[in-house]
């Protein structure tokens, strides 16, 4: 028997990458939110294979980060691509990041816009699902993507309406108030280094920015996405639903880094233990990675162990099958 190529990454997989993808590109798809704000989102879709495969993965990053240059999902992308999975990237609020803050698009970019996008997009990528006949698909999310995904998660239990997709891996969801002071020191302090001084009053009303590490420079400025503080407090307002997540029929990976101060893996361990005592709790599982921060990028030099994990994830969907 060959051995499994899950843990093969080579140490150059970012260079292979841009050629990769471009060599199985599909088709993008730039679609608008349903509400007044009608701002957009992005659906870019990957195969490397000709004929119709089995599998497929759907990525969603966190608010300030994207698909093409996050290293967790260009990782995910590069190893899915190589192992015959066909590949849904989607994005949200990738056309607005500007080199400087702004206030009307921080107007525009509320937490309910976030999700509306999201749930627009996966609206399309279903409807691809069904069309392709996949046997499996899983949905793997990051950050307050994930967050946004159990809000549509929790809407379909609610509407009485399956879930999308085969099972799910969710790495660092925001399912606590935690991450909210953290939020809120790290913006002052920014504010304070430029000389700036920001009430706990005016703070709700400033605009500020956030920004990807792995996003690359424009004309020598980094790229930030503005948004109100305001979108910090609706993420935290989510509710944790165990009487609704307790009814999800799909294999669910709660992802946690040991060192995450946003989402930090004592927490995500309680809605573990809660979800888990529930009828459907045998569906639950929890990872925690005890060196990884929030992007989960400084343990895993070739994510092996986060590779085994989505693999791992297809194996335990089958069995629950049966």
């Amino acid at each position: 028997m060959n051995a499994p190529k899950y843990a093969f990454i080579p140490d150059n997989y970012s260079e292979k990458l841009p050629q990769l993808k471009k060599r199985t590109f599909q088709w993008q798809l730039d679609y608008s939110s349903r509400t007044e704000n009608k701002t957009i989102g992005h659906i870019t879709h990957y195969s490397i294979d000709p004929q119709p495969v089995e599998n497929c993965l759907i990525l969603i990053p966190g608010l300030a980060s994207n698909t093409r240059n996050e290293p967790l999902m260009r990782i995910i992308t590069y190893w899915a691509l190589m192992n015959s999975h066909d590949v849904y990237c989607l994005d949200t609020f990738l056309g607005d990041f500007q080199p400087n803050v702004s206030q009307e698009l921080a107007n525009k970019h509320t937490f309910t816009e976030y999700v509306d996008l999201i749930d627009t997009g996966l609206d399309r990528i279903e409807n691809e699902c069904k069309n392709k006949k996949y046997s499996y698909s899983c949905l793997i999310g990051h950050s307050a993507g994930t967050t946004a995904t159990f809000e549509i998660y929790n809407k379909r239990i609610r509407q009485h309406k399956k879930l999308r997709f085969s099972a799910s891996i969710m790495f660092a969801p925001y399912l606590d108030h935690s991450f909210t002071k953290y939020i809120k020191r790290y913006h002052l302090r920014r504010y304070a280094a430029m000389g700036i001084h920001i009430t706990d009053d005016d703070f709700p009303k400033t605009v500020v920015s956030i920004s990807s590490p792995h996003e690359p420079l424009i004309n020598n400025h980094t790229p930030h996405l503005s948004i109100l503080p305001q979108i910090y407090d609706d993420i935290a307002d989510v509710k944790f639903r165990p009487d609704l997540m307790d009814k999800y029929n799909i294999p669910i990976t709660l992802v946690a880094g040991g060192r995450d101060k946003k989402s930090p893996p004592e927490d995500l361990r309680k809605k573990f233990n809660i979800l888990r005592q529930g009828q459907n709790g045998l569906l639950w599982k929890f990872v925690s990675f005890k060196d990884s921060r929030h992007s989960f990028i400084e343990q895993h030099k070739d994510y092996r162990a986060i590779l085994r994990l989505i693999q791992s994830q297809k194996r335990f969907a089958q069995n629950c099958g049966k």
